[in-house]
């Protein structure tokens, strides 16, 4: 059974300014297998972080079902939310409250306290390599430090699922590499499963199992990064993403 089913997930906005509608999903259905890294790619748009916000229950879809570790997450929202956490890239805690103020919050609204939330604390600032900015206010951290807090803010509550929204948009390539390594080892290590977005497809490659496209909120191809890369005739992934960005243009 997969750890995440959605089918026909349709989410509109609408703009206060002028009331037009904008179809954010379209009818998108995904399926990831517990254990995988599944990667969510497409152009600015093309609805990827409403897909996410919509899968790990931040955001109601007008329509669609979702089913997380086996249970109907749209009717109990409650029994799941407690096994599953995001970040995201653009990482935004409360300016003045230092990492560990931070971390402590967090525990405390996932229901942690006393010596095990500060057990978890301890964990999660040596895992993340944290332990200088512990009394650091968030103000004062560099952008890749705020990265590494924002993930650990997402382990807080030992996940099993676990949704990373551009985990490394913005950061140096030696600190965005130091990310991708940390995302591998929960993966291999803490056998969680991740789904995440990315614009950058030699990280894609270097991350995920199997892959979906997306674009004006529909599903257009899964795949492997290797059956992707056949399919498409390509020799990386960044070929797949233009061929697949240009062959829905055309459609429009």
């Amino acid at each position: 059974m997969p750890i995440l089913s959605a089918s026909n997930l349709r989410k509109t906005y609408y703009s206060q300014v002028t009331g037009s509608a904008i179809h954010a999903l379209g009818g998108a259905s995904i399926s990831v297998e517990a254990g995988e890294i599944f990667g969510v790619l497409g152009p600015n748009g093309a609805g990827k972080t409403t897909l996410l916000n919509c899968l790990s229950l931040l955001l109601e879809p007008d329509e669609g079902e979702i089913q997380l570790f086996g249970a109907d997450a749209r009717r109990s929202p409650l029994r799941v939310k407690g096994r599953l956490n995001m970040s995201s890239g653009n990482a935004n805690f409360p300016w003045c409250a230092t990492v560990r103020e931070n971390l402590r919050f967090y525990g405390y609204l996932y229901g942690l306290w006393g010596k095990k939330l500060t057990a978890r604390m301890d964990e999660l600032i040596d895992l993340m390599e944290l332990s200088s900015f512990v009394d650091r206010r968030f103000d004062e951290l560099s952008t890749g430090t705020k990265q590494r807090l924002a993930l650990a803010k997402a382990l807080i509550n030992s996940p099993e699922l676990l949704f990373l929204d551009e985990p490394t948009i913005g950061l140096d390539p030696d600190v965005s590499q130091k990310i991708r390594s940390f995302i591998k080892r929960l993966n291999q290590e803490k056998k969680i499963t991740i789904l995440l977005t990315s614009h950058y497809m030699p990280e894609v490659e270097q991350l995920v199992d199997r892959a979906a496209f997306l674009q004006d909120g529909k599903i257009l191809t899964i795949g492997t990064p290797r059956q992707l890369k056949d399919q498409f005739n390509a020799n990386n992934m960044e070929e797949v993403f233009i061929q697949l960005t240009h062959q829905a243009d055309k459609h429009h």
